[in-house]
C-alpha cells in the first residue's frame, strides 16, 4: 500500500500549512500534552473565531458540500487537514460533536427552513451543539430511555433527564432523543428533536 500523497493531495498539504503557518503557531514538542480542564468563556470565544477563520479559507467541515459552507473535498483532505492542524497550538475543538454528528443527522432529515437556519452557522462556529441521549436507566442503551416528548396543541413538550451531556453548559442547541409512542417496541418509537438549550 502506498502512503504517499498524490500530487492532488500534496497540493492541499501545502495548502493548508500555509494557512496554518499564517494563522497558528506552531506546536512546541517539548511543551508535552495540551491541557484539559474547564472550557472557560475565553477558550469558547477562541474557539468560535478560529471556527470562522477555518470557515473563511475552505477548512472547516471540508468533505462537505459547498452549498453548506463545506469545501466539496474528498475524505483524504480531511485526514491531511487533521494531521496538519495537529501540529499547531489551536484553540480546543467545541464543535466536534454538532459538526461531526448533530448537524450531519440535520442534513440527512430536516427540513430545508431547519437547514438554512442552522447548518451554515454551525460551521462557521456561531452555532455549538451538544446530543442529549445518555440518562441515568440508559447509558449506552438508548433504547432503553424514559424522556418523553407529548404532542400539546402545535408544540412537543419533553419530560425527563439527561446525563453525561458534553458541552451542554456551553452549547446552543442539542440534538435530543426522546420516546414519543410506548406502544411499540422499545427500539422504536423514538424521536429526535433539535432544542433550544436556553429553552425552559
Amino acid at each position: 500500500m502506498d502512503f504517499d500523497d498524490t500530487p492532488e493531495e500534496a497540493a492541499f498539504r501545502v495548502e493548508a500549512r500555509a494557512f496554518l503557518d499564517a494563522n497558528a503557531r506552531r506546536k512546541d514538542a517539548s511543551a508535552g500534552a495540551s491541557r484539559y480542564g474547564d472550557t472557560t468563556e475565553a477558550d469558547i470565544a477562541a474557539s468560535k473565531a478560529w471556527q470562522a477563520k477555518k470557515a473563511d479559507a475552505g477548512f472547516a467541515c471540508i468533505t462537505w458540500p459547498e452549498q453548506w459552507g463545506g469545501r466539496g473535498g474528498t475524505p483524504m483532505q480531511q485526514v491531511i487537514w487533521s494531521q496538519e492542524e495537529a501540529k499547531y497550538d489551536v484553540p480546543q475543538n467545541v464543535f466536534l460533536i454538532g459538526l461531526g454528528m448533530c448537524v450531519p443527522t440535520m442534513i440527512a432529515y430536516a427540513k430545508p427552513e431547519q437547514l438554512e437556519r442552522h447548518v451554515r452557522p454551525a460551521v462557521r462556529g456561531e452555532e455549538i451543539w451538544c446530543q442529549l441521549f445518555s440518562e441515568p436507566a440508559a447509558g449506552s442503551d438508548v433504547a432503553g430511555l424514559r424522556t418523553r416528548a407529548e404532542r400539546q396543541g402545535d408544540e412537543w413538550v419533553v419530560n425527563g433527564q439527561k446525563i453525561w451531556t458534553s458541552g451542554a453548559h456551553y452549547s446552543d442547541y442539542g440534538l435530543l432523543l426522546a420516546r414519543t409512542d410506548s406502544a411499540v417496541p422499545k427500539h422504536a418509537g423514538l424521536t429526535a428533536f433539535f432544542i433550544d438549550m436556553r429553552s425552559p
